[in-house]
């Protein structure tokens, strides 16, 4: 079943998972992503493709920023080999309105991007060229492309379903969070967003070492105080990545808990955020597969039937 079939189901697992396009500079890189793709593709329903830039809001990187292919031109190698279907991300400010035209007509005419997820600036304090998330997904339905559209959700951040809301109003049909490391924001975002129709891709990553945190914490994670505690006398690295394995499915337990018939939709999303959690994220994948959908068919069957109409 294809995304824009599951966005549309509810009662349907949604699995994503995420890989970084290879570099511009080692061509080998291309081969090593193709065959996580291939190692993957049994456990998944789409691969998402984030866009890489050098952030400068977060401050300076710990290694040297590396160009990245196009994630349009990874896609269109995953479906060459794998036929299987991917999301596309897509910053949409650093170019102006008809770049971005062009560019979403190209995309969907040349390199067949039917799943694209808009992303924003790192920071509102910086002024962009382009044109906003909400702006690019009416434009986007204004050229009458055949894309279905997603967004990004950080559900810690002031005014969240404010900013959901206009985005799903503009157009934007799902969204993935980022990397979740407690329960409690998921279920105030979720609160807020009762009744709105559309897809909640929950993100999900392996830890297995003090640097892994370090790292989310320069990507703007909360990282819980406890969490880094027990990373950081875990007794082996195998172990910290087993503790956050579980720790992910107390989350989706804690967040399934919460769910009402009005609620969004969830689907999950487990992401390798370094290459040494390689074995780790395919473990957490493998595991949440399996855990994910009894959870979402055990939630469904004790909720009475929605017949609210959608906002």
């Amino acid at each position: 079943m294809s995304l824009r079939a599951k966005i549309h189901k509810p009662s349907e697992p949604l699995v994503f998972y995420e890989i970084v396009p290879p570099s511009v500079d080692d061509s080998s890189e291309m081969e090593d992503r193709l065959k996580l793709v291939g190692d993957v593709a049994g456990l998944v329903d789409v691969i998402n493709i984030p866009e890489i830039r050098d952030e400068l809001a977060r401050g300076p990187r710990r290694g040297n920023f590396r160009q990245r292919i196009e994630p349009r031109v990874f896609a269109k190698a995953i479906h060459d080999r794998h036929s299987l279907e991917t999301s596309v991300n897509r910053v949409t400010v650093h170019d102006s309105l008809d770049d971005q035209r062009r560019w979403l007509k190209e995309s969907a005419e040349v390199y067949g991007v039917r799943d694209l997820i808009l992303v924003g600036g790192e920071s509102v304090q910086f002024t962009y060229p382009g044109p906003s998330v909400s702006e690019t997904a009416k434009l986007a339905n204004a050229e009458k492309l055949d894309l279905l559209l997603g967004g990004i959700t950080i559900p810690s951040r002031p005014r969240e379903a404010e900013r959901v809301l206009s985005k799903h109003k503009s157009g934007i049909e799902f969204f993935t969070t980022q990397v979740l490391l407690d329960a409690a924001p998921t279920v105030s975002l979720l609160r807020a967003l009762d009744g709105v129709k559309a897809h909640l891709i929950l993100s999900f990553t392996p830890v297995s070492h003090p640097r892994d945190l370090t790292f989310l914490k320069w990507l703007g994670v909360g990282v819980p105080e406890s969490l880094a505690i027990s990373v950081d006398q875990a007794p082996e690295r195998e172990s910290a990545a087993a503790a956050s394995i579980e720790l992910a499915k107390r989350i989706l337990q804690e967040v399934f808990s919460h769910l009402t018939p009005l609620s969004p939709a969830i689907g999950i999303q487990v992401e390798r955020i370094t290459k040494r959690n390689s074995a780790a994220a395919l473990q957490m994948l493998i595991e949440l597969a399996d855990f994910y959908p009894k959870l979402l068919r055990q939630t469904m069957s004790a909720m009475p039937v929605d017949t609210t109409q959608p906002k």
